[in-house]
C-alpha cells in the first residue's frame, strides 16, 4: 500500500519541490503575452458586436476560436467530428394574458392573487400551457441534506403537490453553501426528489419594488434556458422545467395570510427556524393557476478542442479547461457607446485558454490524461454552455475528472498571488499549491468570500456535475510601490465591469500578468493530467458526490 501510494504521488512530488524539468520550463516560458493581447484585441473588436450568442458577432467569435484551434493544431472534439456542439436556446416569456393564480384557503375564503404584488411565476421552459389545481404543503427553507440537519421533507409527503418555500440559509454557513442553497435551481430539486409538481418561494429578504420588477421581467424579456433535442432543460440555475407544473414566487404579505389562514404566525415560524426546528406542515389550503408561455429558440455554439493522452489507459480520462466566449451585445449607450465588448470578460479568459492550448499542441511529450479546451456559450445567460456540455459531454459521461475555469482574470496589475475558488473543496488544493509554489506565486483564500464567486461562474456547472473544478482569481499581493491592488481592483470593477467601458480601446491591461496566468493554470491542468490519481473531493464536503 505505501508503495502504491508512492507511486500515486510521485508526479506531484517531483514539482512540488519547484524543479519543473527542462521540456516542461521551456514550454511555459514559450506563453507568449503578445498573442493573449492579440486574441483580446480581435475577440473585443466592435465587429463583434459584444458577443452576444445568437447574433453575428458571436459566429464571428466562434469562427475565430475554431480557426486558432486549426492553426496550432489542436485535434476537434466536438459533435460529428467537428469542433462545435450545437447548443439550443430557448427565451420563454410569460404572457400576461389569461394569467392567473387562485388559493382556496383554509377559512373557506378564496382570493385571487395579484400579479406583481402578491405574485409571480416563471415562464415555463418546456410547456408552453399549463392549468394546475393541487394541495399545498409548507415545507420551511425547502432543503434535503439530512446529514448536514436540514430535514425539511422528513415524514412528510409532497407527492403531487405544490410546496411552499421560505427562504432562509443560516448565516453559520460557507459562502459558497450559502450561494448554493439560495439558487431557485437548489430548492427545485429537493422539490422534484421528494414528488411535488411545482414549487412557490417567498423571500423575506426581497422587498416590493424588487419583487414588481422580477414579475414585470418575466413578462417583457422573460428568461433564457439550454434546452436537448427532446425539449427538455439542461441545466439552469434559475428554473430547470423537469416535472414542476409551476415555478414561481409569493410576497411575504401572502405567505403570511396563506400561514394565518392555518393558524400559523408568520413570525413564529420564522424564529423556530433559526433555531433549527423543523417546521414543515400540510396546508388545507388548495391551488389553482393556469399560465401561458411563449418560446423563442435560436441556436449558439460551445467550440471543443482536444489533447489526446499518452498512457494507454489514462488518455480515456479527461482534464477540462473551460472558458465562456459570450458577453452581453449590445444594451444601453453610455456616452454614446452602446456595443458591451467584453475585453476582460472574457476575451482575456478565452485570449489565456488559446494560448495555453497553443503550448499544449507543441508539447513533444503529451501528458498522460487528455486535456479538452472548451469554450462555452451563455454563461452570462445562466452557465447554460457549460451546463450543456456538463450535462452532454462529447467524451464518455464519468470520464472528466476535473474542471479549471478561466473567466475574466482581471489582469491589471502584476500576478503575484492567486485565491483558487473551490480548490478548497477537494484535492485540488494540493495541485494548486504545487504550482503556484512552481511558480513563485502566493496562494491566499477567497478575498471576497461573500461574493459565492466558486458558484457563479462556468465551473459551477461541472460542480452540479459532481466534478471537482476551480477558477483561479488574483491575489492580493503586489510589490508595486503605493499601489493597493484590491482596492484599484474594486474602483476598476465599478467603472468597468459588465459596461461598455469593458473594451480594448483605452482599457486597462497588465499583459505579462495574463502570461503569468496562464501558466498557473497550463500548470494545475498539466499536474491533474499527469497524476495517476483522480482528483477527489474532501471526505465530507459538503459538494461531495453522494
Amino acid at each position: 500500500m505505501k508503495k502504491l501510494l508512492l507511486f500515486i504521488l510521485l508526479p506531484l512530488f517531483v514539482h512540488s519541490q519547484g524543479v519543473i524539468n527542462r521540456k516542461l520550463k521551456k514550454a511555459l516560458n514559450q506563453l507568449d503575452s503578445n498573442q493573449i493581447k492579440a486574441h483580446v484585441a480581435y475577440l473585443a473588436d466592435d465587429k463583434l458586436k459584444g458577443r452576444m450568442p445568437g447574433q453575428e458577432g458571436y459566429q464571428l467569435a466562434v469562427d475565430y476560436v475554431i480557426n486558432q484551434f486549426k492553426t496550432i493544431g489542436l485535434p476537434p472534439a466536438g459533435e460529428e467530428n467537428g469542433y462545435t456542439q450545437k447548443v439550443i436556446l430557448r427565451k420563454s416569456i410569460l404572457q400576461k394574458e389569461g394569467l392567473a393564480l387562485r388559493m382556496n384557503l383554509k377559512t373557506g375564503e378564496t382570493k385571487t392573487l395579484d400579479y406583481g404584488t402578491e405574485f409571480l411565476i416563471f415562464p415555463h421552459p418546456e410547456k408552453t400551457s399549463v392549468e394546475i389545481s393541487a394541495p399545498m404543503v409548507f415545507v420551511g427553507a425547502g432543503f434535503d441534506r439530512p446529514e448536514m440537519g436540514f430535514k425539511d421533507y422528513e415524514n412528510i409527503d409532497v407527492k403531487g403537490k405544490i410546496v411552499v418555500v421560505m427562504k432562509k440559509v443560516p448565516d453559520s454557513l460557507a459562502a459558497n453553501v450559502k450561494l448554493h442553497l439560495n439558487y431557485a435551481a437548489t430548492t427545485q430539486e429537493y422539490a422534484i426528489k421528494n414528488g411535488a409538481i411545482g414549487i412557490l418561494t417567498c423571500n423575506y429578504a426581497t422587498s416590493a419594488v424588487q419583487f414588481k420588477a422580477q414579475s414585470s421581467t418575466l413578462i417583457s424579456a422573460g428568461q433564457t434556458a439550454s434546452m436537448d433535442n427532446q425539449g427538455k432543460v439542461v441545466g439552469s440555475i434559475s428554473h430547470r422545467g423537469l416535472p414542476l407544473q409551476i415555478a414561481g414566487a409569493i410576497s411575504v404579505k401572502m405567505l403570511s395570510d396563506l400561514l394565518k389562514a392555518e393558524g400559523l404566525d408568520f413570525e413564529k415560524i420564522g424564529q423556530r427556524m433559526e433555531r433549527g426546528e423543523n417546521v414543515s406542515t400540510p396546508l388545507t389550503s388548495t391551488l389553482q393557476s393556469s399560465y401561458t408561455t411563449q418560446h423563442q429558440d435560436f441556436t449558439s455554439y460551445n467550440i471543443i478542442g482536444k489533447i489526446e493522452g499518452s498512457d494507454a489507459e489514462l488518455k480515456n480520462e479527461y482534464v477540462v479547461h473551460t472558458a465562456h466566449l459570450d458577453h452581453l451585445g449590445i444594451g444601453k449607450a453610455v456616452n454614446g457607446d452602446s456595443i458591451y465588448n467584453g475585453a476582460h470578460d472574457n476575451a482575456s479568459g478565452v485570449a489565456c485558454s488559446l494560448e495555453m492550448a497553443r503550448i499544449y499542441a507543441n508539447l513533444k511529450e503529451k501528458p498522460k490524461r487528455s486535456v479538452l479546451f472548451v469554450i462555452v456559450t451563455a454563461e452570462e445567460m445562466g452557465l447554460l454552455g457549460s451546463a450543456y456540455f456538463a450535462a452532454h459531454p462529447t467524451v464518455p459521461k464519468g470520464t472528466m475528472v476535473a474542471n479549471v475555469n478561466t473567466d475574466m482574470p482581471t489582469i491589471i496589475a502584476p500576478l503575484e498571488s492567486i485565491s483558487a475558488l473551490g480548490a478548497e473543496h477537494s484535492s485540488l488544493s494540493t495541485v494548486v499549491a504545487q504550482a503556484a509554489k512552481a511558480l513563485k506565486l502566493g496562494v491566499e483564500p477567497d478575498l471576497e468570500p461573500k461574493e459565492g464567486r466558486f458558484v457563479r461562474s462556468d465551473q459551477y456547472s461541472f460542480v452540479r456535475a459532481g466534478i471537482p473544478a476551480l477558477h483561479v482569481k488574483y491575489g492580493s499581493k503586489t510589490s508595486l510601490p503605493n499601489f493597493n491592488l484590491l482596492e484599484s481592483v474594486k474602483k476598476w470593477r465599478e467603472a468597468t465591469y459588465h459596461k461598455t467601458a469593458d473594451n480594448f480601446n483605452g482599457g486597462m491591461f497588465y499583459w505579462s500578468a495574463g502570461r503569468k496566468y496562464a501558466q498557473l493554470n497550463f500548470l494545475i491542468g498539466y499536474l491533474i493530467a499527469q497524476n495517476p490519481a483522480r482528483p477527489a473531493w474532501k471526505k465530507g464536503d459538503f459538494f461531495e458526490v453522494k
